[in-house]
């Protein structure tokens, strides 16, 4: 093992506390794509012991791959009914988020079930649009609404005001349905942005909820990869791939077995940093698949030691806005291959 991701539960646990606290109705918890890549059994079980009965995936197998290690907490699947998933929806007491009149038809069958529905209230993107109303939905136990915000994390896009306007119109609609509005940024924005059962992600797992703000979160994830060789370049001599980096002086270097294979993005080539000995040694030369050289002037390091990726000293996001990219795409890249270790 040369990578690891170690899962902090007990900080997982507190950014969900920080939640409850801030939010005026129940909260639940994004575990789609394997709990942003943190291993989605483990992280709804911590959450579980932190009071969390309601979990939110974006494909049924993942539901169904959860319900078998959690037996009564409420999962929703947002991708909705499909006409190969409904039988396994059904089999496991997974909740449908409907997205559509074509989904609700490959629904009724089993409409023995609960089922949220998804309203379009400014996404564009899935959903039922803004105007639709309850009759639509005769026969069939309606437990949640649920919309989706478009700009939580800049809290004066006017986006946000038209989309109030469209939820308060629908809760008039669907009286006595339980609304589920806010994600991590919309949890914290308060009032009538969080609904009666607020959904965190990002947040839940160390990501900046809010774009330009600082981050109220407490860090959950490290990438952390061992030192595989120590080298002394001279001057003038090339790194890697394209020769895209010449060492301007003598430089000593560590080569660390991390690479674009592991969900290093290949754009941090000569741009990012880790974090090793104390200090923070840049990136030089190209990621390659299994190995990234950094340089390491003043740092005492040796083959077998552990370097930061990002974590307590360089934030996800950070390596995100290096990357050209945002938090999501970075913990959900982590690679398959990378163990996850959990304290």
């Amino acid at each position: 093992m040369t990578v690891r991701l170690r899962v902090d539960l007990q900080a997982l646990a507190a950014n969900y506390r920080k939640f409850r606290a801030a939010a005026a109705g129940e909260v639940g918890a994004v575990v789609k794509a394997d709990a942003y890549g943190m291993g989605a059994l483990a992280v709804a079980r911590a959450l579980f012991a932190a009071g969390c009965r309601h979990f939110f995936v974006a494909r049924a197998g993942e539901g169904v791959e959860l319900r078998r290690g959690l037996a009564t907490p409420r999962i929703y699947v947002f991708e909705g009914a499909l006409p190969e998933t409904v039988a396994a929806l059904a089999e496991h007491g997974l909740t449908p988020v409907l997205n559509s009149l074509g989904q609700l038809s490959f629904w009724r069958p089993h409409c023995r079930g609960s089922v949220a529905v998804h309203v379009d209230t400014g996404m564009n993107r899935l959903g039922f649009p803004a105007d639709v109303g309850a009759d639509a939905f005769k026969g069939h136990d309606l437990s949640l609404l649920v919309t989706h915000l478009a700009c939580a994390d800049e809290p004066e896009h006017p986006l946000n005001a038209l989309q109030l306007q469209r939820i308060k119109a629908l809760r008039m609609r669907f009286p006595g349905v339980p609304l589920s509005i806010g994600n991590s940024a919309g949890v914290l924005n308060g009032g009538d942005f969080q609904g009666d059962l607020a959904r965190p992600g990002i947040g839940l797992y160390g990501g900046n909820p809010w774009t330009g703000r600082p981050n109220p979160m407490r860090t959950v994830a490290a990438l952390e990869a061992q030192v595989v060789q120590m080298r002394s370049l001279a001057a003038n001599e090339t790194v890697g791939y394209g020769a895209s980096y010449r060492a301007a002086a003598p430089l000593p270097a560590a080569v660390v077995g991390i690479g674009y294979a592991d969900g290093l993005p290949r754009a941090l080539s000569n741009c990012g940093e880790f974090h090793a000995a104390e200090r923070r040694c840049p990136i030089i030369g190209r990621v390659s698949m299994d190995l990234t050289t950094i340089g390491v002037a003043g740092a005492n390091l040796n083959p077998g030691n552990w370097v930061e990726v990002f974590g307590p000293n360089i934030s996800v996001d950070e390596v995100a806005e290096k990357a050209g990219t945002a938090a999501y795409e970075i913990f959900t890249g982590v690679s398959p291959r990378v163990r996850r270790v959990y304290h």
